[in-house]
């Protein structure tokens, strides 16, 4: 009983002897709770603000890769050539251009035609075919290169012209 006693006094004595808060120490940590309130409030905001910001962006990817896909299955992923209707063209076959040694790629949707010795790619009409009409053009359906692979790699194994 003694000892409970004793151990009783010890922790008043220590209640006692323990610094107590001055009202200019409670309205410091009174104002910390207060700032951090307000960062915690500006902190959720941001944070709901950047979720929504999120989901729009995702909802926007989500329609742009359905676009793509969409486009993907109508032939390649690229649009028939303006000069496709006059040749009764599908986007099946390359087509080799005999007048100006220029192939049309369906695959990689553009052009190849050499300049200066070496093949050359461009996904716009080369500059020096601009004013033909390709409509008009006198063209080759290729059958025998495979769709997914480049045409000029067999320029040299055919007779073109």
């Amino acid at each position: 009983m003694r000892k409970m006693i004793y151990f009783a006094v010890a922790i008043g004595g220590l209640v006692l002897l323990a610094p107590q808060r001055s009202s200019a120490q409670h309205r410091v940590h009174e104002r910390e709770w207060k700032q951090d309130k307000e960062r915690r409030k500006y902190e959720e905001k941001r944070d709901k603000e950047y979720r929504k910001y999120l989901e729009k962006r995702e909802k926007d990817d989500r329609k742009y890769r359905k676009e793509v896909a969409k486009s993907y299955r109508k032939g390649y992923g690229h649009r028939t050539p303006a000069w496709a209707r006059a040749h009764r063209y599908d986007n099946r076959h390359h087509v080799y251009f005999r007048d100006y040694k220029t192939f049309y790629d369906p695959y990689r949707g553009g052009y190849v035609y050499m300049r200066n010795g070496l093949w050359n790619f461009s996904a716009n009409v080369p500059s020096f075919m601009l004013n033909v009409n390709l409509g008009a053009a006198n063209i080759r359906v290729v059958k025998e290169v495979p769709i997914s692979r480049h045409p000029e790699d067999f320029y040299n194994d055919y007779r073109w012209d």
